[in-house]
């Protein structure tokens, strides 16, 4: 049993000794802006963590190879197909220039690649009449390139506090691997387990104090390779329903789908404009006001990493019931309809309170406070 773990392991070393250096870099891939609306740290952080994820991931996946590890060597043209997205991200991680639009078409490139390469097809929906269209690869094509590119921005978009993105996805890459130790898909287990091994070797360093950021490329490297792997699991395994991966994803999906819609119809401003209306912004103003009222510093002083475990919540949620309903479409549709009703209820009970923008001295605070 132990020896299936290693994967784990070792992506989970290479990631937690990689990121120190990552740490130490004074050029290259900083975020010095503290300007922006989404921005609530002041100190200049190396955004290359994401990067020492995917290292650490390839790392395996060559031992992997040098080994003939039969489970798992056969999955290195599945990460030489994310280069293009993962390198688009390394480029805005440096520059931080990079137009949205450029961003996506490299998780579109990535996805193509891997649709050719690494039988990364969505194959069905476990729908009616969908499921007929998708036999055809002019219908089936476009639908894996645009499910990919939204996992990609999803996890882009959660990535705004300390720990909140890494957490989420660990939790999703659990899920994962335990559906397919669940059918014995040895494939997709391994390859979810190396993937939660580099997201703890880097959430060491990222939770609670933020040392490191996730960067770019390492929420698109999270996203393109849960979907690949969503997309496999569903493909090989008709015990699995294709509604499991979404339930499982379900947080980020629905706060992907609702900034748009906020973005574009409550707003009216360009759907992928960033801006601070995100759920996690919303409670970081909370629990910033919140230490200021009750003239807590130390708790505005965590502010940051107090956002994270209020949104683990969501994520742990949507695990167990992914889970526990893994075969049975019509519930999981269900679960994936109640939770978006819940989340939106949420969102608005807290939008709704007008005292949850920061004290006027929030910003000199957050010196000490967040440090992202």
């Amino acid at each position: 049993m132990f020896e299936d773990l290693w994967p784990a392991g070792l992506a989970g070393l290479c990631a937690a000794f990689l990121m120190p250096f990552a740490i130490r870099s004074r050029w290259v891939g900083r975020d010095n802006d503290f300007s922006g609306v989404q921005k609530v740290h002041d100190v200049s952080t190396s955004r290359l963590g994401g990067f020492n994820v995917f290292v650490a991931y390839l790392a395996v996946l060559v031992v992997a190879v040098r080994v003939q590890d039969a489970e798992l060597a056969p999955a290195l043209p599945l990460l030489l197909c994310s280069l293009p997205v993962v390198l688009v991200g390394i480029w805005e991680d440096v520059t931080q220039g990079v137009h949205p639009w450029h961003r996506l078409a490299g998780a579109v490139v990535s996805a193509a690649l891997a649709s050719w390469f690494a039988t990364g097809v969505i194959t069905r929906l476990d729908l009616p009449f969908l499921d007929d269209g998708l036999k055809y690869l002019v219908f089936a094509l476009p639908l894996t390139w645009f499910m990919v590119a939204g996992a990609c921005n999803a996890i882009n978009l959660i990535d705004g506090a300390h720990g909140l993105a890494g957490g989420t996805t660990l939790m999703m890459f659990g899920g994962l691997a335990a559906a397919a130790a669940i059918v014995g898909d040895a494939l997709v287990r391994d390859q979810a387990l190396a993937m939660m091994g580099a997201i703890t070797g880097f959430l060491v360093w990222n939770y609670p104090r933020g040392k490191v950021f996730l960067g770019d490329a390492g929420a698109y490297f999270l996203g393109f390779m849960y979907a690949e792997l969503s997309a496999q699991i569903v493909a090989h395994n008709p015990a699995i329903s294709a509604w499991f991966v979404i339930a499982l994803g379900a947080y980020p999906i629905v706060e992907t789908l609702y900034s748009i819609y906020r973005r574009k119809f409550l707003l009216r401003t360009a759907s992928m404009q960033p801006d601070a209306g995100h759920l996690h912004s919303l409670i970081y103003r909370r629990l910033v006001r919140r230490g200021h009222s009750a003239h807590a510093k130390e708790a505005v002083r965590h502010a940051n990493a107090r956002v994270a475990p209020r949104l683990w919540l969501h994520g742990a949620i949507c695990l167990v019931a992914a889970l526990l309903l893994h075969n049975n479409t019509l519930a999981l549709i269900g679960f994936t309809l109640l939770y978006a009703v819940g989340y939106v209820a949420i969102y608005r009970s807290i939008a709704r309170t007008r005292n949850d923008d920061p004290p006027p001295y929030a910003e000199q605070v957050t010196s000490d406070v967040a440090r992202r």
